[in-house]
């Protein structure tokens, strides 16, 4: 029988499938890639992975420490402090998550986002 990795008898994952997957992909990705590439590696080609797949979505949701936490917080106090009259809880929400994953929001493009916005602005204005 197979070894799960289980909690009362649920498991998501298949402790002997994980391992195989995990030999396999060590000989198709580089060693110092990181776990966000490999589950991009892995949704291209089909989640042909799939208990390596969950395993890289639970780390990567997972806060890696307790100061990765405490910034969270420390984030979200911040803007909740300098923005707390003038936004919406939905929209402070999202600006956290931005501010928590800067390292993603510096890589995004508002490009067609800010066209957008500025032609409802526009339309907005000429009937004043």
């Amino acid at each position: 029988s197979h070894l799960e990795l289980n909690t009362d008898n649920a498991a998501d994952i298949d402790a002997v499938e994980l391992y195989d997957e995990l030999i396999a992909l060590s000989e198709l990705i580089s060693p110092k890639t990181s776990p966000l590439k490999v589950l991009e590696f892995i949704a291209r080609n089909d989640f042909f992975t799939p208990n390596t797949a969950i395993a890289l979505c639970i780390l990567l949701t997972v806060p890696v420490s307790v100061a990765s936490d405490e910034r969270s917080f420390s984030k979200l106090k911040l803007l909740k402090n300098y923005l707390r009259s003038t936004i919406s809880q939905n929209r402070l929400s999202g600006f956290a998550l931005i501010s928590i994953e800067n390292t993603i929001a510096k890589n995004l493009d508002f490009t067609d986002l800010l066209k957008d916005y500025t032609s409802i602005k526009t339309r907005k204005n000429q009937f004043i």
